[in-house]
């Protein structure tokens, strides 16, 4: 993939889509799942105030029950593999306990100050 430099007013933005699951057989890491969980949200903050995370969150249904696994977006980043870098940094992923898997997601813009039609 090209240079994917963030957009102006009406260009496309590409962002990055990172979507965790939970591996079959996970190994013994000699950590609780709670400290690993402190570390994935030290990095999500550290992510966040780079400017390169847009949102964090687990999939679950309007009614609060989780099916997958979580989804990062990043944002400001150039390229898959850069993406890909930094979703393999995530603690649960670099600890083995998580796969993720990365999706380049073109985003258009419609301008600032639009509102939906009704």
């Amino acid at each position: 993939m090209s240079d994917v430099s963030p957009p102006t007013d009406r260009d496309p933005q590409y962002l990055f889509v990172c979507v965790s699951k939970e591996v079959e057989n996970p190994p013994d890491i000699g950590r609780s799942k709670e400290d690993v969980h402190k570390d994935h949200v030290v990095f999500l903050r550290d992510l966040f105030d780079r400017g390169l995370l847009l949102g964090s969150g687990p999939q679950q249904d309007e009614t609060g029950n989780r099916y997958g696994g979580a989804v990062v977006i990043l944002q400001n980043v150039k390229t898959i593999e850069e993406a890909r870098e930094i979703a393999n940094r995530e603690p649960n992923v670099s600890e083995g306990l998580r796969s993720m898997e990365v999706f380049a997601w073109r985003r258009v813009w419609f301008g600032e100050g639009r509102t939906p039609q009704s």
